[in-house]
């Protein structure tokens, strides 16, 4: 039950942050700049009000270079690499259970091995 709704066991919940950092009954004047309002340790705060990193004005500053230097890393390894999955030839695309993240229930082992006329270059790092 959440929030008086029945949900049923592996669905998958969204927190909407922008709505639970912006509540006013929550929060005395949420709209206002107040750093002072999360000290003392998460025990002494009552809930999990303030979820940190979301989106809007307040979201992290260093998440858009962070998304450009994984993609580039995952361009490069995919661009440099000969992948195969080890294992059967299918992958199971049942989704975990663990935590906000979205993850796999049975992790992808893959192998990978450098592409023939890249051996060089790759060499050299």
């Amino acid at each position: 039950m959440v929030s008086g709704y029945e949900v049923l066991k592996g669905t998958l919940l969204i927190v909407n942050a922008w709505a639970i950092h912006n509540d006013p009954s929550i929060w005395d004047e949420p709209t206002k700049f107040k750093p002072e309002r999360f000290e003392g340790s998460l025990e002494e705060q009552e809930g999990s009000k303030f979820l940190p990193f979301g989106l809007g004005r307040r979201a992290c500053p260093g998440a858009t270079t962070g998304l450009r230097l994984v993609l580039l890393a995952l361009g490069a390894a995919i661009q440099c690499f000969h992948w195969e999955n080890v294992g059967s030839d299918t992958v199971d695309m049942t989704p975990g259970t663990a935590g906000p993240a979205l993850s796999k229930a049975m992790p992808l082992v893959a192998q990978c091995s450098p592409r023939p006329d890249l051996i060089k270059l790759l060499s050299q790092f």
